[in-house]
């Protein structure tokens, strides 16, 4: 086994592991007043400019598998330009358009009044598994202002988080422009953010490097899952299908 070969698997049995976990998330996690901005409106200049929210791994887009990741969320708002994805969603822009990620959260939050807001990109691979695991963090003390996860490497990836919303807004004021080319880190300097190591669950796609082993994972994920409905079914004594593969991810 290669290198490469055996990092996508390590990362896909991770994957496969947060997977299993993620039906814990209970209904009443899915309902409460909590709703969801993607931002999709950036250049993707290090992927030459490829529509990336459209980029396919595991036979969906990144975008599709990011909205599937906040299904219960109202409203889910995505901030870019409109382009075909599954689910009920709401379009809008920030101003001015690829004005960065801080002017892409301010549009967001001008649509919605919920209590709290997951934050997400649109080009994680794992969004399923990463957002099941900001929802089964416990509900935020008095005093914290959001819970985002950490990468292998321990950087907080503010862009995999869910925040108070009322937090968000008075930062967002705080800023010049509207936060206009902001970084995020300025927007959440001053907010008392919960760190949840996720490991490789936390990552994204910026270059076609990243695209080909998230991929990888998908496929190793997809292999170890018929494996293992094929084991399955061997022990049953039957080679009748056994119905859907378990849950693979999202976005």
């Amino acid at each position: 086994m290669t290198a490469a070969s055996a990092a996508a698997s390590a990362a896909a049995s991770a994957a496969a592991s947060a997977a299993a976990s993620a039906a814990d998330a209970s209904a009443a996690d899915m309902s409460r007043a909590t709703a969801a901005i993607i931002l999709a409106g950036g250049r993707a200049s290090r992927l030459d400019g490829a529509a990336k929210p459209l980029l396919e791994v595991g036979g969906r887009t990144l975008l599709d598998r990011v909205v599937a990741a906040v299904t219960g969320c109202d409203p889910i708002i995505i901030v870019g330009p409109p382009t075909p994805v599954h689910g009920e969603v709401v379009w809008t822009r920030e101003t001015p358009e690829f004005g960065g990620p801080v002017a892409g959260i301010a549009a967001g939050l001008a649509r919605t009044e919920s209590a709290d807001v997951f934050v997400l990109a649109a080009d994680l691979p794992n969004a399923e598994e990463a957002v099941a695991l900001l929802r089964r963090h416990p509900p935020l003390a008095s005093g914290e202002d959001g819970v985002c996860l950490t990468d292998d490497s321990g950087r907080m990836q503010w862009l995999i988080g869910l925040y108070r919303t009322d937090a968000l807004r008075r930062a967002v004021a705080a800023l010049p422009d509207g936060g206009r080319d902001a970084s995020i880190r300025s927007l959440l300097a001053g907010l008392t953010i919960v760190a949840v190591p996720a490991g490789g669950l936390a990552t994204d796609v910026d270059t076609w490097d990243d695209l080909e082993r998230a991929r990888a994972t998908a496929q190793a994920l997809t292999r170890n899952g018929t494996d293992a409905d094929a084991d399955a079914d061997h022990d049953n004594g039957t080679d009748a299908p056994r119905g859907s593969a378990p849950n693979e991810e999202t976005t």
